[in-house]
């Protein structure tokens, strides 16, 4: 997504010559039976990956597409150049699969280099895509190629023969496949792309369209998108997919102002998408992207907004059909700072539109924010490019150790050997640098403010706890 021009007069992919391997185009309305129908993507790499709390809190959101997995060499890696154990996207994706939120999990994209490329030999790359898998415990991935890699035939073959070695080790994994198109439809290197899918074999649930950057102005991008549905599916035909019908067909608008000039998805140009999907039976809807589903001040083209007026959540509450969501996160008790201080800063909201300067508490530590700000929770987006910094503990001795949520006292590990006075760790609690915990009866520090899961043990994740 957010992808340069689509090439022309480049090499189109080539199937691999002589195959008679079986496959299928997925029929019928599986996404829509098991929760995926809508799926947005998030951009979990972006400053504004905090309104996916929102999405979820009041916009109706209860699937999702996370974006983007690249690659370096064979490690699957996030857009913020972080492996999949220790990236910043993790803590957003557990708090959404807790709450019972689908999760489809997007490789490629337009920045970066995808796996298939990256990883030049079968077994390494299945190796990999697999570790997503079982790392994310999701049934459902999506591969967005566009740009270049689109054209490129040997690793488009590579990826499709891993993608079905996976389909062979992992009975009901669905697998999406995005791709550019032209108001018409997919272009050739659109085409030979989906022949090579079916010449690898590999089961297709859906062919997403890419209903943006079509490379000049377009006055009716809705009108524009249900062409290019109608135009993708003629190509799965054409492929070779007979049987497939508008229930394996995505469309995926980019909201408000694109990165191509002339190109305006208006929230009544969403609804007009949204209701001829659902009169179409379309298998999947999706939109680029969650986090710029927020008007901004001035307009323009942002990652972090859409560039429209309105309110925030207008378009994710249009393709959800103007839902409640799910039932509001509950945040952890706040933490004691050493010392025994307590917070005089207004406790932090998600649903708080907050702007530079204003300064909030959150587990027992106060922020202030850079910019404006929305369900974007404070410990979870500080640094470069995330809008809170951190002004540390509210009050009292410097630093200290919090209590997480459990209570604290004396741990004793299985079978002896040693124990600690430091509150035990657990899971789905917000910590800090310097907090101190106890696991199997030894004491570990906070090197990087995280919110735990449940294989981030402090054993296992020496670069999140120091044994001390």
């Amino acid at each position: 997504m957010r992808r340069p021009k689509l090439l022309t007069g480049v090499a189109t992919a080539a199937v691999i010559a002589g195959a008679t391997v079986a496959v299928t185009l997925n029929t019928g309305t599986a996404s829509a039976a098991t929760g995926y129908a809508v799926a947005p993507y998030v951009d979990l790499s972006a400053g504004s990956a905090g309104m996916l709390d929102t999405a979820t809190n009041s916009g109706g959101l209860t699937a999702f597409t996370a974006a983007f997995i690249i690659g370096s060499g064979c490690t699957p890696i996030w857009g913020d150049t972080l492996p999949i154990g220790s990236s910043t996207a993790n803590p957003y994706i557990q708090r959404a699969q807790s709450r019972g939120v689908k999760v489809i999990i997007s490789f490629g994209g337009a920045g970066g280099v995808e796996l298939g490329q990256s990883c030049t030999n079968v077994t390494s790359l299945t190796a990999a895509y697999q570790s997503v898998i079982n790392f994310y415990h999701v049934d459902h991935l999506d591969f967005d190629i566009e740009g270049a890699a689109i054209a490129d035939t040997t690793s488009i073959n590579r990826r499709f023969q891993a993608i079905k070695n996976l389909q062979n080790a992992n009975a009901g994994l669905s697998v999406s496949l995005t791709i550019p198109v032209l108001e018409n439809g997919p272009d050739g290197n659109g085409l030979n792309f989906l022949r090579a899918a079916k010449s690898n074999g590999v089961n297709v649930d859906v062919i997403n369209a890419m209903t943006m950057d079509y490379g000049h102005p377009v006055s009716d991008m809705a009108a524009a998108a249900k062409t290019a549905a109608a135009g993708t599916l003629s190509a799965a035909r054409t492929a070779g997919f007979t049987s497939a019908t508008y229930a394996n067909i995505g469309i995926t608008p980019m909201i408000g102002n694109n990165d191509s000039a002339g190109e305006v998805v208006s929230q009544a140009g969403a609804q007009s998408i949204v209701s001829w999907a659902k009169s179409n039976g379309v298998g999947r809807l999706a939109f680029w992207s969650v986090g710029r589903d927020q008007p901004c001040a001035g307009g323009g083209v942002s990652p972090n907004c859409s560039g429209l007026g309105g309110a925030t959540l207008d378009f994710t509450k249009i393709f959800f059909g103007g839902g409640t969501g799910l039932p509001p996160t509950t945040n952890p008790p706040p933490t004691t700072p050493g010392g025994g201080g307590s917070c005089s800063a207004p406790a932090w909201n998600a649903s708080t539109a907050y702007v530079g300067g204003s300064v909030v508490s959150y587990n027992g530590h106060k922020y202030t924010a850079k910019w404006w700000t929305q369900g974007e929770q404070p410990d979870l987006n500080l640094g470069d490019g995330k809008p809170w910094t951190d002004n540390g503990a509210c009050t009292g001795g410097g630093g200290g150790t919090t209590t997480p949520p459990g209570g604290g006292g004396t741990t004793t590990p299985p079978g002896g050997g040693g124990t600690s006075t430091a509150a035990p760790w657990v899971t789905g609690h917000a910590y800090h640098v310097g907090d101190v915990v106890s696991y199997n009866g030894h004491s570990y520090r906070c090197l990087q403010a995280h919110t735990s899961q449940p294989d981030w043990t402090p054993p296992a994740a020496p670069s999140l706890w120091q044994a001390i």
